[in-house]
């Protein structure tokens, strides 16, 4: 994979790091509300739905999060070595 699109591909992940909150949190919103509708109190309704969108913003961002800070590594296993480094790779691969 040349270095350009390794690093396009880390640029592009940490810009859909805040559209994945969101996304997520309608997400939660959906399914709390799914939830809330079984009770009478409105307060009740919108503090389950609230939470659960909070829930799942928190924990999408959280796991997005760690997968972007392992990607470099990820990605440096499929990187072409840069041209100061082709003779010491080929070197090693001896």
């Amino acid at each position: 994979m040349p270095r350009w699109l390794a690093h396009l591909l880390v640029v592009t992940g940490w810009l859909l790091t805040p559209a994945w909150a969101w996304a997520a949190s309608h997400v939660g919103l959906w399914l709390g509300a799914l939830i809330a509708v079984r009770f009478d109190s409105p307060i009740v309704m919108l503090s389950i739905a609230g939470f659960s969108a909070l829930l799942f913003g928190f924990m999408v961002l959280w796991v997005w999060v760690r997968f972007m800070r392992r990607l470099p590594h990820l990605l440096s296993h499929h990187m072409a070595p840069r041209a100061s480094e082709e003779h010491a790779a080929i070197a090693a691969a001896d």
